[in-house]
């Protein structure tokens, strides 16, 4: 699973400022009643990773621990079907052993952990493209740019300093104004990696 954690041309204020665009409301916001509109952006739905996604997918509790994982997006292709598959395939495998040994309970608690991910992962690959984003950062201002990471990886960049590479090509720490915005948090990984060297030189002397 892909995650966002936190020097080209440096643009000026108005060009480089991100707005939030509320795109097209998905069905899946309508489904699960998310407090914060999911989006569609250029054939992906981008979804605020609210509580009930993290118990419905625990791959994605476990990753958006880290308070500087801001951004989540499963793997697709032929990766994505292959892990898809695989999962799906070892989902059934395991859960019909343990049903036959232990009972339906274990058998649930597998189809839990890994039945939900392989088919959210298999229709990442297969349909729709599924990005997640940390719920806390789904009415920030910055957003767009962790929506434009995530698209970026599901278009098939795999390195994370290339899409970083890209941001600091379009962005600029001065133009976001992330030194001067109290709303933005110290662990904000947008703000850390489009910091120049020098800032970050200074303060961390």
């Amino acid at each position: 699973m892909k995650k966002s954690d936190g020097d080209g041309p440096v643009t000026g204020t108005d060009a480089a400022y991100a707005k939030v665009e509320t795109g097209r409301s998905s069905s899946l916001d309508r489904a699960f009643s998310f407090p914060t509109s999911a989006v569609s952006l250029d054939g992906i739905v981008v979804l605020p990773l609210s509580n009930l996604l993290k118990v419905l997918l625990p791959p994605l509790l476990i990753s958006s621990l880290p308070r500087r994982a801001i951004g989540f997006s499963f793997p697709r292709g032929k990766e994505g079907k292959l892990i898809g598959v695989s999962l799906l395939f070892a989902t059934f495998a395991v859960s019909f052993l343990l049903d036959r040994t232990l009972g339906i309970l274990p058998a649930l608690a597998i189809v839990w952990l890994m039945g939900g991910t392989g088919v959210v992962i298999l229709f990442n690959s297969m349909g729709q493209g599924v990005a997640f984003v940390k719920e806390m950062c789904s009415a920030c201002r910055l957003r767009p740019i962790i929506e434009e990471h995530e698209k970026m990886h599901l278009d098939g960049e795999s390195s994370e300093e290339a899409v970083w590479e890209a941001a600091r090509k379009k962005y600029s720490y001065e133009g976001l104004g992330l030194g001067t915005d109290p709303k933005i948090h110290s662990f904000c990984p947008i703000a850390k990696r489009l910091r120049p060297v020098d800032a970050s030189a200074g303060r961390q002397g």
